[in-house]
């Protein structure tokens, strides 16, 4: 089971658990009277006005951008894929994993039944695009966490995780939507032919037919490169790229 940090990388939840403290308040005794407030009553209420007056301030924009080896995103990619198609070829009966087990078959065809009458992307704890996603999160948090550099002015510690948090949740936001058609919309055919498959063998062929959807929506990345290969390559740069550059980061190679 995925925990928010490995879906988001340390760096994001570490601004994260740092806005819910400064944002969170603690205001209990509120059916007493106002002066017999306790006195740790009333200083949060000074601590929330004094956040309100800071909320109406326009904030100070941070001009630094982190420079990148796009080389280590290749990287990333490569290990998403392949902690991916490890976990589903285990749970397809195709492979083994330590992370999963052979699924039941029902609960296999009941995933394919969902997908290929486009009523779920997902049924119980079956979820490939959550799957894909979480993987390709986490390695490509590790990637934006150690910027090989900055662009001057160099920021604070605290700057520079704002600026990665910020261009992190950009990746996120837009890589929901590509796995999706990756995975489903993009095979939603392919999801419709195993679906079809009944009687003997057809575990075994729903299992190759849902495996071979996979290898094309997540190939694993190696030296020979595959168009389909190249093609989940420049989908993926193309996500990581543009909330790179929209946040005033730098690839090495634009030097």
């Amino acid at each position: 089971m995925t925990n928010l940090k490995d879906v988001l990388g340390n760096g994001l939840v570490k601004t994260i658990e740092r806005t819910i403290n400064d944002q969170c308040f603690i205001l209990g005794a509120l059916d007493k009277p106002s002066r017999k407030l306790p006195n740790g009553v009333k200083s949060e209420f000074k601590r929330l006005l004094s956040f309100f007056e800071r909320s109406t301030q326009p904030t100070s924009k941070i001009h630094a951008g982190p420079k990148y080896n796009p080389d280590g995103l290749l990287l990333a990619l490569q290990m998403s894929a392949r902690g991916f198609r490890r976990l589903w070829a285990a749970r397809l009966g195709l492979g083994t994993s330590e992370a999963a087990h052979k699924e039941h078959w029902t609960r296999i065809k009941a995933l394919n039944r969902r997908i290929a009458g486009e009523l779920a992307i997902e049924y119980d704890n079956l979820k490939p695009v959550a799957d894909l996603l979480a993987r390709l999160s986490e390695e490509i948090s590790r990637f934006l966490d150690h910027p090989a550099g900055w662009l001057p002015p160099i920021p604070s510690d605290e700057e520079a995780e704002l600026v990665i948090a910020t261009i992190k949740r950009k990746v996120y936001t837009e890589l929901h939507t590509l796995v999706e058609r990756r995975l489903l919309r993009d095979h939603l055919a392919d999801w419709r032919e195993t679906d079809q498959y009944s009687g003997k063998g057809s575990t075994f062929l729903r299992a190759l037919g849902i495996n071979s959807i996979y290898e094309n929506g997540a190939p694993i990345v190696t030296t020979v490169t595959t168009e389909t290969s190249a093609e989940f390559v420049r989908d993926i740069r193309g996500v990581v790229y543009r909330a790179i550059q929209g946040n005033g980061g730098r690839l090495q190679a634009e030097e």
